[in-house]
Parts: C-alpha cells; sequence; structure tokens
C-alpha cells in the first residue's frame, strides 16, 4: 500500500487541467471519469494543476465505479461536469471507463511542488505517492486565506 504522510491513508496524484482542479476544489465536480484504472484503490486524491506545476489541493476518494462509457455517462455525466460531447470524444474507442467518486475537497493554502512531495516530475494521467519522502501538503484553514 502506498502511503507517505502521517494520515497512513493510501493516495495518488492526478493531473487536472485548472478548469477540472478548480471545479473539484469547490465541490461542485464530485465525479473524476478516467480510461485508466488503478491497480490499488486510493482514499486520497492529491490534485496537480496542470500548467502550474503545483499540487493545490485534495479530495477524498469515496469509491470507484468501472463500466462501459454509456453506463458511466448515465450514472455520472452530470457529477463530472464534462459537456457530454467532450466524454464521447475521451471515451471514443474505450469499452471500460473508470468513475472516482469523490468528497471533502481540501484547497490547500499554501500549495506544493512536486518535489515537494517526493516525485521527480509531473504525472501523465496519474500516479501513486511515493513511498518514502516527505509529508503531504497541509490543508488550508478556513478564514485564514
Amino acid at each position: 500500500m502506498t502511503m507517505n504522510d502521517d494520515t497512513g491513508v493510501p493516495a495518488a496524484v492526478f493531473a487536472l487541467k485548472p478548469e477540472w482542479a478548480d471545479l473539484i476544489l469547490s465541490g461542485t465536480k464530485t465525479v473524476e471519469i478516467r480510461r485508466s484504472r488503478m491497480k490499488r484503490m486510493i482514499d486520497r486524491m492529491l490534485i496537480y494543476r496542470t500548467g502550474t506545476g503545483l499540487i493545490v489541493g485534495e479530495a477524498r476518494v469515496k469509491g470507484m465505479h468501472a463500466a462501459p462509457p454509456e453506463t458511466i455517462w448515465r450514472g455520472y455525466g452530470t457529477e463530472s461536469r464534462i459537456p457530454k460531447n467532450l466524454f464521447e470524444e475521451y471515451a471514443k474507442g474505450a469499452d471500460r471507463l473508470y468513475a472516482y467518486r469523490l468528497e471533502n475537497p481540501i484547497r490547500y493554502g499554501k500549495p506544493k511542488t512536486l518535489s515537494d512531495i517526493g516525485l521527480k516530475r509531473a504525472p501523465q494521467s496519474w500516479c501513486y505517492l511515493p513511498e518514502t519522502g516527505p509529508a503531504g501538503p497541509e490543508p488550508a484553514m478556513e478564514g485564514l486565506n
């Protein structure tokens, strides 16, 4: 199991375009759809905001559902906040998609760099948090930012 912070919770870093990262951190986007499946389930998704080089927050992963694209769209299209045309383009040729259900998003008061959490390069899609390295980022404190 991969974990490296004092919460003892398995985590992965997900690369997200700024608009999707912001929707997750605002609590508006509660499902992240991916073409690839994790071999080990995680409890925390750290959010790497592409174009910035920073990990800006995290969300709890409360489950994952694997199914054909049309089933994922019917069950999670609204919560994913992806327009239907973009979903269809993303799902083209896939026989299965993976919907990661998210809750309790936290925007970090001070974003961290990849090296702060033990990564040498940005994930293409996602990667497990290294087993060794410094503790994960500190959550933002309400009203102090």
